[in-house]
């Protein structure tokens, strides 16, 4: 639980997190940094994040608890449930003996586990009946805890390891005046470290140069989220870009561009144009997951509306 809680892994994340995945970072004033790397699972990219003491003195005692009579973490094969495939023999964190030999965790073991937690500690709901955590509750919780803490919403969608900057801003529960607390918090511990000669008054020029690059962000589809002062890296191709932001209204138009795609594309194989049927797969590959962004977009619109209607 503290290691899911001080991690935001996914339960498959954590059930394939071994004595391998401790890393130590040289920071350049020769300070060593402990890191957990994660390993690749639903984004398919590896990550690294920073351990605390608290998450270093969990991961000493797990390791401490396994530990065979050689001193060493015995290695396990781990069954992946979706790939249906048996892992290589590694030194498994989470293994327990199970039917008179080690196996790692699985994930229901998991959820089990954490079911039972809850109901010793006797948590209930405001009506009493009993809560029940998963997983993903604890994945929330670091979501929330670390941008109200401060942590700006691109470091934390790092951490998680979301392509989508979006993602990220769902799972955290924030309300307007912690928003605007934990910013203003954020911003003064941040000037305490910058040149003071950074914090003056914009000429007329600068400006309207800021100005200007909000004007700009607007696109048909919806918005560009690039940071100020950043050009455009996909040459206005907003449908390959992972910092648009769907406007749900613009959903025709984004049904629209893959019809049309799909006829560039069946033109383009007839007349054996390689280069452009490559090009054109891969914008319809873009799409399909722009399309996945609006469904989610879509669905917590609805249950937004639905808890509105609740309340009323």
């Amino acid at each position: 639980m503290e290691v899911l809680r001080r991690t935001g892994t996914r339960i498959e994340e954590l059930l394939e997190l071994t004595h391998l995945s401790l890393r130590q970072y040289q920071a350049p004033t020769g300070e060593t940094v402990p890191l957990l790397q994660i390993s690749p699972s639903k984004t398919d990219r590896e990550r690294v994040i920073p351990a605390d003491p608290d998450l270093v003195a969990v991961l000493a005692r797990i390791i401490r608890r396994i530990k065979g009579p050689d001193g060493r973490v015995p290695l396990l094969n781990r069954y992946d449930g979706y790939e249906r495939v048996f892992g290589p023999s590694l030194p498994h964190l989470f293994q327990c003996p199970s039917q008179h030999r080690l196996q790692v965790i699985s994930a229901n073991r998991i959820r089990e586990l954490l079911t039972d937690l809850a109901l010793q500690a006797g948590i209930v709901d405001v009506d009493g009946t009993p809560l029940r955590f998963t997983p993903h509750d604890f994945r929330r919780i670091f979501s929330t805890e670390t941008v109200n803490g401060g942590l700006p919403i691109h470091i934390a969608a790092k951490l998680l390891g979301h392509l989508d900057l979006n993602t990220p801003q769902a799972y955290v529960a924030v309300y307007p005046e912690e928003v605007i607390r934990h910013y203003r918090q954020f911003v003064d511990q941040r000037r305490t470290h910058r040149p003071s000669e950074e914090y003056r008054e914009p000429s007329d020029i600068e400006w309207q140069e800021f100005r200007d690059h909000f004007s700009l962000r607007k696109v048909a589809l919806g918005t560009c989220d690039r940071p100020y002062g950043t050009p455009c890296q996909h040459e206005n191709a907003c449908v390959r870009c992972p910092m648009l932001r769907l406007d749900l209204a613009q959903e025709p138009r984004l049904l629209e561009i893959e019809t049309n795609t799909r006829k560039r594309l069946g033109e383009a194989q007839r007349m054996q144009w390689l280069g452009e049927v490559a090009g054109l797969q891969e914008s319809l590959r873009h799409i399909a997951t722009k399309k996945q962004q609006v469904k989610r977009l879509r669905e917590q619109t609805d249950q937004g509306e639905a808890g509105e209607n609740a309340l009323g």
